[in-house]
């Protein structure tokens, strides 16, 4: 492994805590540079772009969205940014290529713009599905010939190892994260096909790659526990929330699909207050329906009911981060399905489809990401590919085309799992290429406020402990100038910055008939609510 040091010094401003709502933008390059937001919470943003096959940019805003420095650093030919990982002091970011053994992880030392390039050669052909680092460790998860790996990496003793798995049936990784506090990495592994004996495994590891614990939920009755996500209570204890289901979807062609959401904390390798709540149990699941179609659907859920049965769902949904807000737990969580086109020329990427561009269609990598066209979220776990368990080949006639959103909701529970309320926020059916979290929470106490975005537009709805606040609303993206008229917004995203503040980013076409000018940029928008 090869380490390269690059140093820039320049005078930074101190950064300031502004009220005001602010813009940049950034002139697109004829070679249309990808850029990707990193917040950074009251230590700015981050902007990374690709500027070619062997350079980067790194560019810092404070949270005034002025500029503290810019620099540029250099990646071997062929490599692709895959993800970043914050641990509350230094930024880490993963180059690789699809099915590589070859990896580059940038350290940014987010003070004085001074980064470090790291250079590993490890497992052949390895399917990257999700990257952590904390101090000088770094965990890449992955896939070789359909077994589930995790590579730990030493940074300073630059030396590379597989982490056992010790699991005895067919595994797929569900998570990877990482607890800051403890410095603690838990990966969930989703154990077991069509059913039998299927359950959930959390491992733990320790920085040094050292495994710690490992906790196997199994299932209950006639369901099973689908994913899960973790959040570190004490030094002994851990919460864990995710969406359960039926388990004879588990090995069809649908996929895993839930039912409702559960509830469990991790004690000394024991699994306490484990509770499960069927969406059809919830006050405002089906908020986003429209009415007639809400009461049709209530009025089945009541029939089943009388019978003494619960009304079957079949809905997957992408579980977010889970936030501890007091002795409460709050937890988002979005409903996704997979969109497919009919095309007789046949393509894996569907040309001329949303899926797989640029921001201005002028170049793509299919396979970049190191995972390929599937998403952000574990994409070699059925959960979350496109195609469940199923054929992914269907010839000429069908071809996947991204990802549809239909709503998202937030729950809370107290320290017992009892659930607490529940809202929910219509997602309009958003379509996105790759499977990413759209809905962004700010939470302050008991009110809850949901944000996404969507072709340009910003939308917004407030809850107090459940109950709703605001309508829904609609808001445009301000733009920089006076007269501008935005004629196309791509790849616009909202990411949670810090307080009650927002970054909202992504690619515009603008015209402005009184200077007569035309731009293509990428913008960054400070936004509060």
């Amino acid at each position: 492994m090869r380490k390269i040091v690059v140093i820039l010094l320049l005078c930074l401003p101190a950064l300031l805590s502004a009220q005001s709502i602010k813009r940049i933008e950034i002139p697109l390059p004829s070679n249309s540079a990808e850029y990707f937001t990193i917040p950074l919470n009251n230590q700015g943003v981050l902007l990374l772009s690709q500027l070619n096959k062997n350079q980067f940019n790194l560019l810092r805003y404070d949270t005034n969205l002025d500029l503290v420095w810019s620099v540029n650093g250099t990646i071997d030919g062929g490599l692709d940014y895959v993800k970043h990982s914050y641990d509350g002091k230094n930024l880490y970011l993963l180059f690789s290529r699809y099915r590589s053994n070859v990896y580059e992880v940038i350290k940014v030392n987010l003070g004085p713009g001074f980064i470090e390039k790291f250079q590993i050669y490890s497992v052949d052909r390895i399917e990257v599905s999700d990257f952590v680092a904390v101090n000088a460790a770094i965990f890449i998860a992955g896939v070789v010939n359909t077994q589930p790996v995790i590579l730990h990496t030493d940074l300073a003793a630059r030396k590379t190892k597989i982490l056992p798995s010790a699991l005895k049936n067919q595994a797929e990784i569900q998570s990877m994260e990482l607890d800051t506090t403890t410095n603690i990495v838990d990966v969930t592994y989703a154990v077991g096909t069509k059913g039998k004996n299927f359950q959930l495994v959390v491992k733990s590891f320790d920085e040094e790659g050292k495994p710690i614990n490992q906790l196997a939920l199994d299932t209950q009755e006639e369901f099973a526990m689908m994913n899960g996500r973790l959040n570190q209570v004490s030094d002994s204890t851990q919460v864990i929330i995710g969406t359960y289901g039926h388990k004879n979807t588990i090995g069809t062609s649908r996929g895993p699909t839930s039912q409702g959401i559960y509830f469990g904390k991790l004690l000394d390798n024991e699994v306490t207050d484990l509770n499960f709540y069927s969406f059809t149990d919830f006050k405002n699941f089906f908020n986003y329906l429209s009415e007639k179609q809400r009461l049709k659907q209530e009025r089945k859920i009541q029939d089943k009911k009388e019978k003494g049965e619960d009304l079957r769902l079949d809905y997957r949904f992408l579980v977010h981060d889970i936030v501890k807000q007091g002795d409460n737990y709050v937890v988002v969580a979005e409903a996704f399905y997979a969109d497919y086109k009919y095309n007789n020329n046949y393509s894996p990427f569907g040309m001329g489809s949303m899926y797989g561009m640029s921001p201005w269609n002028t170049f793509y990598n299919p396979y970049r990401w190191g995972w390929g066209y599937y998403g952000l979220y574990s994409p070699f776990s059925s959960y979350y590919s496109p195609w469940g368990y199923g054929n992914r080949n269907y010839g000429n006639q069908q071809t996947f085309d991204g990802w549809i959103y239909t709503h998202a909701i937030v729950v809370c529970f107290d320290a017992k799992g009892k659930l607490l309320w529940d809202s929910s926020i219509p997602l309009k059916d958003v379509k996105e290429a790759k499977l990413i979290e759209k809905v962004k929470a700010s939470i302050e106490g008991d009110k809850v406020t949901l944000t996404f975005s969507n072709k340009g537009n910003i939308f917004t709805q407030t809850f107090l402990k459940g109950e709703m606040l605001t309508d829904l609303t609609q808001k445009p993206i301000d733009t920089q100038n006076e007269g501008d008229v935005v004629k196309r917004t791509t790849a616009d995203q909202i990411d949670f910055w810090y307080n009650n503040y927002f970054l909202a980013s992504g690619y515009q076409r603008i015209n402005n008939d009184a200077d007569n000018a035309k731009r293509n940029v990428f913008y960054l928008n400070k936004v509060s609510f």
